[in-house]
């Protein structure tokens, strides 16, 4: 029997990095010397000192079950304390932080949990794939977000419609920005709070990058008042 695929899973969109892996792949093949600027995977090994606490973990029976379905109490309370120390963001472990397996996971899963079919998303352009890949699997609308550099890559709130903020349920941003660099200024993210305290819909801020800047350390959109009603 041939299994068909879902209709869900046919209106997803090609994955890049999977398309790119495959072309490098095949440049490799041939015998071309490939730089691979895709993907921010380190050829350089991990320090040892990491090798070392992740061996330790690992030889600790502690971590040999289960954890909680939230994530340890301590680990979320050292994320609460690292952004106190970092953003002066007061957030309370228990109820706002949650552990994932990864930022992957949650960017992925939020809109299944946000989104009814037919809702808009609205996604930056360019923007990592599992955006528009998460969004279409939730049965979402995309509405692209234009980064250009006349705007320092930032999207154009103005240039949102007021019908596409009406309808809105969830805004993806990143930043610093991947694959710009731009690093989004503080009064950017207070202006999208209040726009989307207005409208009604949630931001999910992919902050991946912060600790990876240039000059001035790159705010958080938890800085902004009311953001933590608003934004995730």
């Amino acid at each position: 029997m041939a299994v068909q695929k879902a209709d869900r899973l046919q209106a997803l969109p090609p994955y890049l990095f999977a398309q790119i892996d495959r072309k490098k792949r095949q440049a490799i093949a041939q015998g071309k010397d490939v730089i691979d600027l895709s993907i921010g995977d380190p050829d350089m090994a991990t320090p040892s000192f990491i090798v070392q606490e992740m061996q330790d973990a690992v030889a600790d029976p502690a971590n040999h079950r289960y954890p909680f379905d939230e994530g340890i109490p301590e680990f979320r309370a050292a994320v609460a304390e690292w952004f106190e120390h970092r953003f002066d963001v007061a957030l309370d472990p228990a109820k706002q932080i949650l552990t994932l397996i990864g930022s992957k996971e949650g960017l992925a899963h939020l809109p299944l949990a946000v989104v009814n079919p037919g809702d808009v998303v609205l996604i930056p352009q360019p923007g990592y794939p599992v955006y528009q890949a998460a969004s279409t699997f939730a049965g979402a609308s995309i509405s692209h977000m234009d980064l250009t550099e006349a705007n320092n890559w930032l999207p154009d709130l103005d240039a949102i419609s007021t019908e596409v903020l009406d309808k809105a349920k969830l805004m993806y941003i990143n930043y610093p920005n991947n694959p710009t660099a731009a690093v989004a200024p503080l009064e950017f993210f207070e202006r999208l709070v209040a726009l989307a305290a207005k409208h009604d819909f949630l931001i999910a801020q992919d902050a991946a990058y912060t600790e990876v800047y240039f000059d001035a350390r790159p705010p958080s959109i938890l800085q902004a008042p009311g953001a933590t009603d608003v934004a995730i």
